[in-house]
């Protein structure tokens, strides 16, 4: 077995290059008692495969942690009594696995407070990260406390928004138990309705759709919504339960499809 040695000024350097992880695998491969039968470019080969795949790992977790998951841990594999929760487990791997930039239909966890929607979703944000999507999760009384913080003609204003309209999944959770001032609503209407058939997102909540509609600051505001991306929770959905109440509708308009 053969052991290599850096100083610290080569591991310096190895830094500022980033290449410090390609370094210590691939010392690892030449150390490794199969080393003798390997030949040099499959060595090589092989700690560009196990770097690259150890850098996009630990991107993941990293962007996990700055997703503000309320749950960081959080895991389809892990939810407690599924089967007495009356959850269907399949359809929510399903939904964990399906490939979310060719299937833009939008998805509803509604349950009244306490029966678990948000570590659901949270357990399904993670899914998606792993799954190298990009994703956005908000409570959004923050969400829109964040967008208030700009004038709707600053650039970063702009960026925020344009961010939220075109990251693979949105994740909104306490959807409309807080109200939301006119100013929320045109900035909500902005994201959700650009979104719409073109990304998914996944709202969170304890109330229905109709709900929300009636909820709404503006009145002039509510047929645009209840004609437009945010129909009933009840029709043209795929549906699942807990307790009885945990839904996870298609929200999809143009959907014909019900379970």
């Amino acid at each position: 077995m053969t052991t290599i040695n850096l100083d610290d000024a080569i591991r310096a350097t190895l830094r500022i290059l980033r290449l410090s992880t390609f370094a210590d695998i691939s010392f690892d491969l030449v150390a490794d008692d199969d080393a003798n039968t390997a030949l040099p470019e499959e060595s090589f080969l092989k700690a560009v495969e196990e770097t690259a795949a150890k850098r996009r790992q630990t991107n993941i977790a990293k962007a996990i942690v700055q997703a503000k998951f309320r749950y960081l841990e959080a895991t389809l594999a892990e939810l407690i009594n599924p089967a007495e929760r009356g959850l269907n487990l399949c359809q929510l791997k399903w939904m964990a696995a399906k490939p979310w930039r060719d299937d833009p239909s939008n998805v509803h966890v509604f349950a009244p407070t306490g029966a678990g929607k948000t570590s659901i979703a949270c357990a399904i944000g993670i899914a998606v990260y792993q799954a190298e999507y990009s994703v956005a999760y908000y409570r959004l009384d923050q969400l829109v406390d964040e967008l208030a913080a700009f004038s709707p003609v600053e650039d970063r204003y702009a960026a925020k928004k344009r961010r939220l309209q075109n990251i693979d999944v949105l994740i909104p959770d306490d959807f409309l138990t807080i109200g939301i001032n006119q100013r929320g609503q045109e900035d909500l209407t902005k994201i959700i309705f650009n979104r719409d058939g073109r990304l998914p997102t996944i709202i969170v909540s304890q109330t229905s759709a109709a709900y929300w509609i009636q909820k709404l600051p503006d009145p002039s505001a509510r047929t645009h919504w209840s004609a437009g991306s945010i129909p009933d929770s009840a029709s043209n959905s795929v549906t699942t339960t807990c307790a009885n109440t945990w839904q996870a509708p298609h929200m999809a308009p143009t959907s014909s499809r019900s379970d």
